[in-house]
């Protein structure tokens, strides 16, 4: 459903009129079926009709929802304290004594969208400001596909107050630049040379229209997506892999870097980061100017065309390489800053606890271990600062939400963490840091 304050404020003042001029009738005109008085009735029917069907638009292959009187039916709140288990590693530098104590607090789980009665999983999630954007698609060869957007300006009571589901399209990433989202999809839509696409959605009092640009690219699907400077860069994986150069202003390919199984893609500034996988790669390009600064082999990311994902956190880059669990690595030179491997979990096979993302903001990082859970590490500066070191990065704890719940994507910032588990939904939680120090994060991806 589609809200316009415009629109819906002239429909006001004619529904107003046309009920005032209703009201001025006599009762005996009424009673007699007075023309003008049913051709009134028959105005206003129409008109609120009309209002009524504004919140929801639906095309040959999106469907747009903005009523939030039914997207809150996928909410649930909570209030659960989530309790932290102990962890152990291998890396001897990590097994410090911990003194940080940090609590989790549950405050809402969100059933994911469904198409014809099948659920769609969360793929990406994006923190800007006030607003939570999170993609969506299906699991198998079907393509499937769908956007959320939550105001989270209470996170105690997050609201999911836009929703969009295309019937022939997977979404796998998500940004978002002043008032349009940017996706890196999939689509069976003929009109397309490949399947791989990418999206631009307008936004209007952020929430979602069915005013959409798509550009077709290179590959099987484009899996991530972001923006730096006049450029947007646009990784798709499988044969045929690249980073897709976009110019913004015009919506056209500038330039194109062949990177096999490119999975994800971040910014920070003017700094862009590229995760590649089958081994793991990092490419490092100047956003300003689309040029490719450096170019390096890492380890890990050994199962072909699964998730990987990248954050740039000033000079850092921080990856979740699947079964190369988390690196830090610094983007001036390549080299290895900080590991935290992949954990081993007894009741568990190796390919269900694979590190498929990482998120950190100030002290703390969150890492997504599959149904190993979320994985949690501090450091005792800010992972914010502008250099190439994570001060005694050590482990805090690990939590799961249950057995089967893989976790699959985690996004932290402003002590509010999303954590998406496939077909689990979204869980949303506020993170409370009893060493927490200001930050002083000039970040300016996080405008609203």
């Amino acid at each position: 459903m589609l809200f316009d304050s415009e629109h819906n404020t002239l429909f006001g003042i004619e529904i107003s009129l046309t009920l005032l001029k209703l009201k001025n009738l006599e009762k005996s005109d009424m009673l007699r079926g007075n023309q003008k008085y049913f051709s009134l009735l028959l105005t206003a029917g129409l008109i609120i009709g009309l209002t009524s069907c504004e919140d929801q638009k639906t095309t040959s292959n999106v469907i747009v929802e903005n009523d939030e009187s039914i997207l809150s039916s996928r909410i649930q709140y909570k209030n659960e304290i989530i309790p932290l288990d102990s962890v152990t590693t291998g890396t001897a530098r990590l097994r410090a004594a911990v003194i940080d104590t940090i609590i989790l607090t549950l405050v809402a789980e969100v059933d994911p969208p469904s198409y014809d009665g099948v659920a769609l999983q969360a793929t990406d999630v994006k923190l800007k400001g006030k607003h939570a954007y999170v993609s969506y698609n299906m699991q198998g060869e079907t393509f499937r596909g769908g956007v959320d957007v939550f105001d989270i300006s209470r996170p105690d009571q997050p609201r999911l107050k836009s929703s969009l589901l295309f019937t022939d399209t997977d979404v796998n990433g998500i940004t978002r630049k002043s008032n349009d989202l940017y996706l890196a999809s999939a689509t069976d839509n003929p009109d397309y040379s490949s399947p791989a696409i990418l999206q631009k959605i307008g936004l209007r009092n952020n929430q979602l229209t069915d005013n959409i640009t798509t550009l077709d690219l290179p590959s099987f699907a484009a899996t991530d997506v972001d923006i730096a400077g006049n450029y947007i860069f646009v990784t798709s994986g499988a044969d045929n892999g690249a980073v897709s150069i976009v110019e913004k202003s015009g919506f056209t390919i500038f330039d194109t870097y062949p990177l096999e199984d490119a999975r994800g893609v971040d910014t920070d500034n003017g700094d862009v980061g590229v995760i590649a996988g089958t081994p793991a790669r990092l490419v490092v390009f100047d956003g300003n100017f689309a040029t490719v600064l450096g170019d390096y082999t890492l380890s890990g990311a050994t199962i072909p065309f699964s998730k990987s994902t990248i954050k740039i956190r000033k000079k850092k880059a921080l990856l979740g390489v699947g079964d190369g669990g988390m690196q830090a690595i610094c983007i001036q030179d390549g080299s290895l800053i900080a590991q935290i491997d992949q954990p081993v979990v007894p009741d568990l096979t190796s390919d269900l606890t694979v590190t498929n993302s990482v998120s950190a903001d100030k002290r703390l990082m969150f890492m997504a271990n599959g149904e190993a859970g979320v994985y949690v590490a501090a450091t005792d500066a800010n992972i914010n600062s502008n250099n190439c070191s994570l001060d005694n990065l050590h482990m805090v704890g690990k939590f799961r939400f249950g057995s089967q719940q893989s976790a699959n994507h985690v996004e932290f910032n402003d002590n509010i963490l999303f954590v998406a588990s496939g077909l689990g939904g979204l869980k949303i939680l506020t993170v409370e840091f009893n060493n927490d120090r200001p930050d002083n994060d000039d970040e300016d991806d996080l405008d609203d």
